[in-house]
């Protein structure tokens, strides 16, 4: 495999060479005798050619000096595991590197120390555990980094050290529950958009963040399960944030912060507007509010259906209750139409009421199939315990039966002697003599001994 070099391409076919101006301009890729092209000025794109291209770094004998002008790089989705680290020796003037989407599940500390102009890395979308100690120390002029969407839990302390220009950084939907201030402070003075949604920081260790973080204008906080958004949690020097897919009930206007441009609370749990927030909603350039169950009472949104049909943000959010408002947008209410709050109260009150009726019988019912549970395994129990005492008994009675004085050899059952009968139980005949007779019975023996 071999690429020929940009400044003599020779299409396939032609008789004649051509002679490109001494820019990248493209480069044919030749591979067991077929011949590809890649073009686009200083700039590679993800196709079918990409793995092709990034095939040929992994050969170390290739020499291609011809690639030194190659700004743009673009491999995502290429089912990458690892790249030869001397691959960026030859593209010293890369700026915009983007491995996302592939399956890099390791990256050096050194992996990047040839890249010293880029600009734009992103990492995404792999299977990072870990972001090593001074990963980007050659860095100082990269502005964004993505590693969202990986599986790092760490972060260490000298991990963004000497990147003095960074202004954007995604860590979002990690497995971070920690973060050490550190590890921020390197690039606190110059980072502007902060994205951590998606890991397991507590609001303390976000606030943390945030204090550290004290230039960060645009914030992403959303997939966090934050149920509440303090007056000064966020401070008042951002302007686009991200809340979304939380679980906030309640967002008052005091929570907002005041330079406050774009805001996205789509997906959480808001059941109302006040005034004031409509008001301040109006004010917005962008404000995303919907997927949140909506309870269309006068109480609840009736200052955002006056004012429905003069933002945007507002006219396309769809009612949740009451049943008969349901789905319905607010673009298409009238006030009259709203429930009073004092019977929206009750209507709340009476599904909440047929709500708990629906618990109770449920409940009812659960203990009644568990005391029915409860007594046959009690009933069977009985029944399995009288019938081995049955048999238990009838093998006792079978034992004292064999045992008794009709069965004499059970006297030496199990090779002891039982002494509770007598050795000898044939019936045996005693004779009775005199000592007359017994005398007489000596006299008459043949050698006439006596007694």
């Amino acid at each position: 495999m071999r690429i020929k070099t940009p400044l003599q391409v020779c299409k396939a076919g032609d008789d004649k060479t051509k002679y490109d101006p001494p820019s990248f301009q493209g480069a044919l890729i030749e591979r067991d005798g077929v011949t590809d092209e890649l073009t686009a000025a200083e700039r590679i794109h993800n196709n079918r050619n990409v793995s092709k291209f990034v095939a040929l770094f992994t050969n170390l004998d290739l020499l291609i000096t011809n690639l030194a002008e190659l700004r743009v790089l673009e491999c995502r989705g290429c089912g990458l595991r690892r790249i030869n680290t001397q691959t960026y020796h030859l593209l010293p003037y890369l700026a915009h590197l983007d491995l996302g989407n592939n399956q890099m599940q390791f990256i050096a500390s050194d992996e990047f120390r040839d890249l010293k102009r880029l600009h734009t890395l992103k990492l995404d979308g792999n299977q990072l555990p870990v972001v090593l100690e001074k990963t980007f120390v050659r860095q100082q002029e990269l502005k964004y980094l993505c590693l969202a969407r990986n599986r790092l839990a760490k972060i260490t302390n000298t991990a963004f050290l000497n990147l003095s220009s960074l202004v954007d950084l995604d860590i979002g939907y990690n497995k971070l529950d920690r973060i050490e201030m550190v590890a921020l402070q390197h690039v606190a003075d110059t980072l502007q958009r902060l994205v951590i949604s998606g890991n397991a920081f507590t609001s303390s260790v976000i606030k943390n963040i945030l204090t550290t973080a004290y230039n960060v204008r645009d914030l992403g906080i959303a997939h966090m399960n934050l149920r509440q958004l303090p007056r000064g949690f966020v401070p008042d020097r951002v302007r686009k944030l991200n809340v979304s897919s939380n679980n906030l009930t309640e967002l008052g206007v005091a929570a907002l912060p005041r330079q406050l441009t774009e805001l996205d609370a789509s997906n959480n749990k808001l059941t109302g507007l006040e005034e004031a927030l409509v008001f301040r909603v109006e004010d917005l350039r962008r404000a995303i509010l919907g997927a949140n169950p909506w309870q269309c009472s006068a109480c609840r949104m009736g200052a955002a259906v006056l004012r429905a049909n003069r933002t945007d943000s507002l006219k396309n959010l769809t009612c949740a209750s009451p049943k008969k408002l349901h789905g319905r947008s607010l673009s298409t209410l009238r006030s009259e139409e709203l429930t009073a709050c004092k019977n929206s109260g009750d209507e709340d009150a009476a599904s909440s009421l047929s709500d708990n009726k629906v618990s109770l019988a449920v409940g009812i019912t659960s203990l009644l199939a568990f005391l029915i549970v409860c007594i046959i395994f009690v009933v069977c129990s009985c029944m399995r315990r009288r019938a081995r005492n049955s048999v238990r008994e009838q093998k006792r009675i079978a034992e004292m039966q064999e045992n008794s004085l009709d069965h004499p050899i059970a006297i030496f059952a199990k090779g002891e002697i039982s002494f509770k009968f007598p050795l000898d139980l044939t019936e045996r005949k005693v004779s009775v003599s005199t000592i007359d007779e017994i005398k007489k019975d000596t006299q008459t023996l043949p050698n006439g001994t006596g007694i």
